[in-house]
């Protein structure tokens, strides 16, 4: 594959350079000369009356238009909210830099027209995709889980995993932060924040070393939105939603108030959850030519009340120095109630073994916040800069689980356990990141970042009937660990040509410590010396509005929480689970090449991948006595192949289609797993190839300028995993939003799992055992949201700089 990756750079660094060159510039609002993002810029060829060429600006407000040749053209400037723009400029074989360009806010039309339905508007940088999901219908009054849903190639299932690119390892950040995220808790906060408050999501699947090189699958980005005008807007909503008879109700408030030095926003959400569903096993024992079948039938309730808030606020000392603080913090209730019957048959004699039931009643209260305090020096207008972040975050939750068991058939076997856990993790970052920017086509960035984070968790059991303790229900599990780092990018443009390189060194160390009290203290401590992670990008802009890009990184999997975590949970006592304190971090490099096509309605990515994985870290699972265990364990190596195709196209002025199709080829070689906890288990897993698809397509509709709606569909088919087969599984979501009074008040109903067959459908084998398993989490959701907004619409002069870049840290600001 490298020979391969070689080969192709060669031919594309020997394509001969075009003599049509490239028209940049920048967009900016006429009154605050703040950069203005995705807005559509075209060249119009006025000998021919063709467009030549087209593009959308960043979040700096650049455009690139490659490939232009020459001639007498018109550059033409359209977005909603402001008044259309254009000039003529001539192109006589040099690159043609237009500077800033001041465009008008049309203050009628902002009254007037809505901009909603159109969904993810799509943007394609060398590093990342970048969707706008403010105007999203099919999950307003939902969560950011619910968003997440809507992205092409990302998947969350029932338990809120996420996964991008079929690889659950995958890192997900707040404004270029990890914000105290884990795999631990991110599904929990995820969960109650609110999907008004997200402006766009960033799909990093090959991050530069710029960026903190976690996650294997890349980095998802979450952009909250922080409005930017001078005087005040705001926002209040409230919603209801039901499923399957329960009712659930969401509000929120958010204000946006920039006068003189000051930018100050804040905002709130409150979400009330309800839902229920099911389950079904159906496991097969093969024990010394005897064979017995375990059925389960279960039924679950959930709800949660949780409270989602940020605020922050910036101060311009000066033209050069801007100093800032925001945070955003959380804390919610959630509750889970689940009973399960179980029937264990003698297969042969078709008779009844045992006969029993499991309540188990489940309550949590979790809550964290992050703050983050930044300063910014802008050393000229270019974009040169130097910024600092300190950031801490803290994140706790502290739960209580009550089993209660009867059995029919053996009267003795009765169960009351209460088991208590609680789970604190704190941690801090200090970094600085540097930006030089020599010209338009010429930028180094050099960056240092030091973290270090502390997990403590505590678990401990209670036999109710016998009102004594549990032994082996109790573990205290301490990890701390030290991250250092250092990186240096450097990137330019030669006419059509683009590249960007970098290098990042990172020291790793960690201990952790296991205190059971019926075993032995475990300790483990382990350092890694520098490991390097390199990037490379490289793009090509070819004639006709399109583009190539070619780009490979190094990255990791470093595990943490319940992975290393050795303490067995007995919530399921046909199934023990627990972590293994000896996994090694997973490596992996990655290559992509990219083509992009552009025309005036339509735009195409085509993204062809491939992945090598090195101790790639797997759940399996494991009859012993009787009883299944499932833990974590490194494989010997996984390689990932896929294609990805992402289409964008707007049909009769009123339907934007969003389509998606990902075809994925996973090879996992064999491997034998000794249980380093369990000397006596080796499991045997056989090497496999698997093939697998998901197709995802986002109609946006507009009826008229103040009624539209949404319609999102997704399938993914069957797939093989290191132990089994998850079958093919499908769901759509609706939604429709109607404004009111010029555009102030808006109304959006939405239904989510609209043919009620979203869930999971599975198999699972191994030595002495096949399982079947099917459930779901929630069934057909029906939502209605309110939204009033307000302030004032006529913005007021403003000179200062632009700061969206220092809430997110500077981690988001690549070379475009």
């Amino acid at each position: 594959m490298i020979k391969q990756f070689l080969s192709f750079l060669l031919v594309l660094l020997s394509l001969p350079v075009f003599s049509a060159v490239t028209v940049t510039g920048r967009v900016l609002d006429s009154i605050s000369q703040r950069p203005i993002e995705f807005v559509t810029v075209t060249v119009q060829n006025l000998t021919t009356d063709k467009t030549s060429g087209g593009a959308l600006t960043n979040q700096d407000g650049v455009f690139n238009i490659a490939s232009v040749a020459s001639g007498e053209y018109e550059l033409r400037i359209s977005f909603v909210g402001y008044h259309p723009y254009s000039m003529q400029f001539t192109v006589e074989g040099s690159d043609v830099r237009l500077g800033d360009i001041l465009v008008l806010e049309n203050t009628t039309i902002l009254q007037e027209v809505q901009v909603v339905g159109q969904g993810s508007q799509m943007r394609f940088d060398i590093d990342k995709r970048v969707f706008s999901v403010d105007q999203n219908i099919a999950s307003s009054g939902g969560s950011a889980t619910d968003v997440l849903e809507n992205i092409p190639s990302v998947d969350v299932d029932g338990d809120g995993n996420i996964s991008l690119r079929n690889n659950s390892s995958v890192e997900v950040w707040i404004n270029g932060k990890p914000s105290g995220l884990t795999a631990d808790n991110r599904a929990q906060i995820l969960q109650q924040m609110p999907a008004e408050n997200i402006e766009a999501i960033e799909i990093m699947t090959n991050p530069s070393a710029k960026y903190n090189p976690e996650g294997t699958a890349g980095i998802i980005n979450l952009v909250m939105k922080k409005n930017r005008k001078s005087g005040y807007y705001g926002s209040v909503s409230a919603g209801l939603t039901m499923d399957k008879g329960k009712l659930g109700y969401n509000s929120g408030a958010s204000i946006n108030y920039n006068v003189g030095k000051f930018d100050m926003y804040a905002n709130v959400g409150y979400r009330k959850i309800n839902s229920s569903g099911g389950g079904f096993t159906e496991r097969t024992n093969f024990n010394n030519g005897d064979t017995t079948v375990l059925t389960q039938v279960r039924s679950n309730s959930f709800d949660m009340s949780g409270l989602f808030f940020r605020s922050g606020i910036d101060y311009y000392i000066d033209a050069k120095n801007t100093v800032g603080i925001g945070w955003m913090g959380h804390f919610g209730t959630p509750r889970s109630i689940s009973n399960t019957d179980y029937i264990l048959k003698d297969k042969a004699a078709n008779s009844i073994l045992r006969d029993y039931s499991r309540k188990n009643n489940g309550s949590d209260s979790h809550r964290g916040f992050n703050i983050n305090l930044y300063h910014k020096i802008d050393f000229d207008k270019n974009g040169s800069n130097l910024l600092t972040n300190i950031i801490y975050s803290k994140h706790g939750n502290s739960g209580e689980q009550t089993f209660t068991q009867e059995d029919k058939t053996i009267l003795s076997n009765r169960q009351d356990i209460t088991q208590n856990s609680d789970a604190n993790s704190d941690g801090i970052e200090a970094k600085s990141d540097f930006t030089w920017k020599f010209n338009e086509n010429n930028r180094l960035e050099l960056g240092w970042s030091s973290r270090w984070n502390n997990r403590l968790g505590e678990s401990k059991g209670f036999n109710n009937l016998e009102n004594l303790p549990i032994d082996h229900y109790f573990n205290i599990f301490d990890y701390k660990e030290q991250i250092h780092a250092l990186y240096a990018t450097y990137g330019m443009r030669i006419n059509n040509f683009s590249v960007q390189a970098g290098l990042r060194g990172e020291y790793f160390d960690y201990t952790s410590v296991s205190t059971p009290i019926e075993e032995e203290k475990k300790v483990e401590h382990r350092h890694y010396a520098i490991e390097p992670f390199p990037s490379v990008y490289l793009s090509y802009s070819l004639p006709r509005n399109s583009e190539i890009q070619l780009n490979y990184t190094r990255r990791i999997n470093r595990p943490r929480g319940r992975s290393i975590n050795p303490f067995k949970d007995y919530s399921d006592s046909t199934n023990i689970s627990y972590g293994n304190p000896f996994l090694r971090p997973e490596i992996s490099s990655a290559f992509e090449l990219n083509y992009i096509k552009n025309w005036d309605n339509h735009t195409i990515s085509s993204t062809l991948y491939y992945r090598f994985d090195n101790d790639e870290i797997e759940r399996v699972s494991f009859m012993n006595n009787g009883i299944m265990e499932s833990t974590f364990m490194n494989l010997t190596r996984e390689h990932d192949y896929g294609l990805e195709l992402i289409s964008k196209n707007r049909l009769f002025k009123m339907l934007n289609l969003t389509s998606t199709l990902n075809l994925y080829y996973n090879r996992l070689d064999a491997s034998v797993y000794q249980n380093e906890l369990n000397p006596g288990i080796t499991v045997n897993l056989p090497g496999i190839e698997s093939f697998a698809w998901d197709a995802r397509v986002i109609a946006n509709l507009m009826f008229s300028p103040t009624f539209s709606g949404q319609i999102t569909s997704r399938y993914r088919s069957a797939e093989l995993t290191a132990q089994g087969e998850r079958f093919a599984r499908h769901s759509t979501d609706i939604g429709l939003r109607k404004t009111f009074f010029n555009r102030k008040l808006s109304a959006a109903f939405n239904v989510r799992d609209l043919f009620n067959t979203r869930g999971y459908k599975g198999t699972t084998w191994g030595e002495g055992f096949t399982q079947y398993s099917e459930s779901r989490w929630r069934g057909r959701q029906f939502g209605l949201t309110l939204t009033y907004e307000f302030g004032n619409m006529k913005p007021k002069p403003s000179t200062r700089p632009r700061p969206e870049e220092m809430e997110n840290g500077g981690e988001m600001d690549e070379m475009q």
